[in-house]
């Protein structure tokens, strides 16, 4: 793998992307998003996506990821609070992240989580956000703890993690 041959860009609904039909990332339920979702999803504004293009295969839907607005409640956060929390707590939040079975391993899904991290970042200069949140599957939940997400729930290793990285952190990571 060379440098140049991935690029990330903003997803078009309105463009064909090569083989994204064929996206497997091993998850069912997320290459049949990308499938049969991803486009109407960010057609009518309830997300905006990125895509990993790989140009050395015809541009090539490699990977993805989708963000979007997300509201927290204070007590979802107790465990991470410096203080009191407005209850209502602004967010950005990961919906979906997928990296075809033929790149899993390579720093894929490192790759396409910093580019959400600098856009989050980004966005945080903007308006308010306190950090970011996602639904881990229970296979991805030590891949976002090495991240340095934190688990907000107790659930056990089968269960979906509701994990959140606080801005603060990120900017530390990007500043």
């Amino acid at each position: 793998m060379s440098d140049d041959q991935f690029v990330i860009e903003k997803f078009e609904p309105t463009s064909s992307y090569f083989q994204q039909k064929k996206f497997d990332c091993g998850n069912r339920v997320i290459s049949k998003f990308v499938h049969s979702s991803l486009k109407k999803q960010v057609n009518q504004n309830f997300s905006q996506a990125y895509v990993l293009l790989d140009t050395h295969e015809n541009d090539r839907f490699s990977a993805f990821y989708t963000l979007t607005s997300f509201k927290l409640q204070a007590d979802e956060l107790e465990k991470l609070s410096k203080g009191s929390l407005p209850r209502d707590i602004p967010c950005v939040r990961l919906v979906m992240l997928g990296v075809d079975l033929s790149l899993q391993g390579k720093g894929i899904g490192k790759k396409m989580m910093s580019d959400a991290l600098y856009r989050v970042h980004r966005a945080s200069k903007e308006i308010g956000i306190y950090g970011l949140y996602l639904d881990a599957d229970p296979k991805a939940t030590n891949f976002y703890l090495s991240l340095g997400f934190t688990r907000l729930d107790s659930g056990g290793s089968d269960d979906i993690a509701k994990m959140f990285l606080s801005i603060e952190l990120i900017n530390q990571l990007l500043d």
